[in-house]
């Protein structure tokens, strides 16, 4: 029972992962699961309404997900929209791309992006995009927050999908996780694109918890070991004001706060 929890879930992930939706063919082939089995699973999910089929026989998320999400809006704060002025900010006084990410499964989703005044922009990853975590700076301040059996359950899972990322090799990540577990920030060189590099700190929740990466990318003459100080004290400036403020709405509710996911 506990498998098909799982696998229905992963396969819930994946049809989301792409707005033009998952052909069957495709979702069997990222899954590693048989067709029967693909198949047994979206047919009871699309009964559920959590999937659809469109006219191309192509798999998306169904509406019963878009009436969990609204029910669930009105009991729990909203991450993007607590974190948004902040976004803003840090992107005005380093003139580079912030991003806020936060963790699904095996990847990693851009919650918002804002843009600083320097002429070159590092758009590395798009609102509402996945990519595998670790593969980024906060891809790789999320996976750094995991104990070392959930990292290489994760590391088992992503290692086959990172071969459209520039230097993302397992053995770089594992380093790249190794390193910010000790400085608690993360450093990410070139692991999206060849002259990119990307800097990430954590948002933690009440209890401690690690529920987003607050990062910045640029190009490499951007992030130097000169400037590095700088950038990482904007971003732990206000990683920790987006800290009080989820704190703040987890009394307004006499209960922890929640994360809700809008993309």
């Amino acid at each position: 029972m506990t498998q098909s929890i799982s696998r229905a879930i992963e396969l819930l992930r994946l049809v989301g992962s792409s707005a033009q939706g998952k052909r069957l063919i495709d979702l069997q082939r990222e899954s590693g699961l048989t067709k029967p089995t693909v198949h047994r699973i979206l047919d009871t999910l699309r009964q559920h309404g959590f999937v659809a089929q469109d006219d191309d026989k192509r798999y998306t998320l169904g509406q019963e997900i878009s009436v969990l999400g609204w029910s669930a809006g009105h009991q729990a704060y909203d991450l993007r929209e607590l974190c948004s002025d902040h976004m803003v900010e840090v992107a005005q006084r380093t003139g580079d791309t912030s991003f806020l990410s936060v963790r699904s499964g095996y990847d990693v989703i851009c919650l918002d992006r804002q843009s600083g005044s320097y002429p070159v922009k590092a758009f590395t990853i798009d609102v509402g995009n996945r990519r595998p975590l670790g593969v980024g700076a906060g891809g790789v301040v999320l996976l750094a927050s995991l104990d070392e059996a959930e990292q290489q359950t994760v590391y088992e899972a992503i290692k086959h999908s990172l071969s459209a990322y520039h230097a993302s090799t397992l053995a770089a990540i594992r380093q790249a996780v190794d390193k910010a577990r000790k400085a608690r920030y993360a450093l990410s060189n070139g692991f999206v694109l060849p002259e990119v590099r990307g800097l990430g700190v954590p948002i933690r929740d009440s209890q401690g918890r690690v529920v987003a990466a607050l990062s910045l990318a640029a190009i490499k003459e951007r992030i130097t070991p000169e400037r590095l100080p700088e950038l990482l004290a904007v971003l732990q400036t206000h990683s920790s004001r987006i800290e009080q403020r989820i704190a703040a709405a987890g009394r307004k509710g006499n209960a922890p706060a929640r994360r809700i996911i809008h993309s």
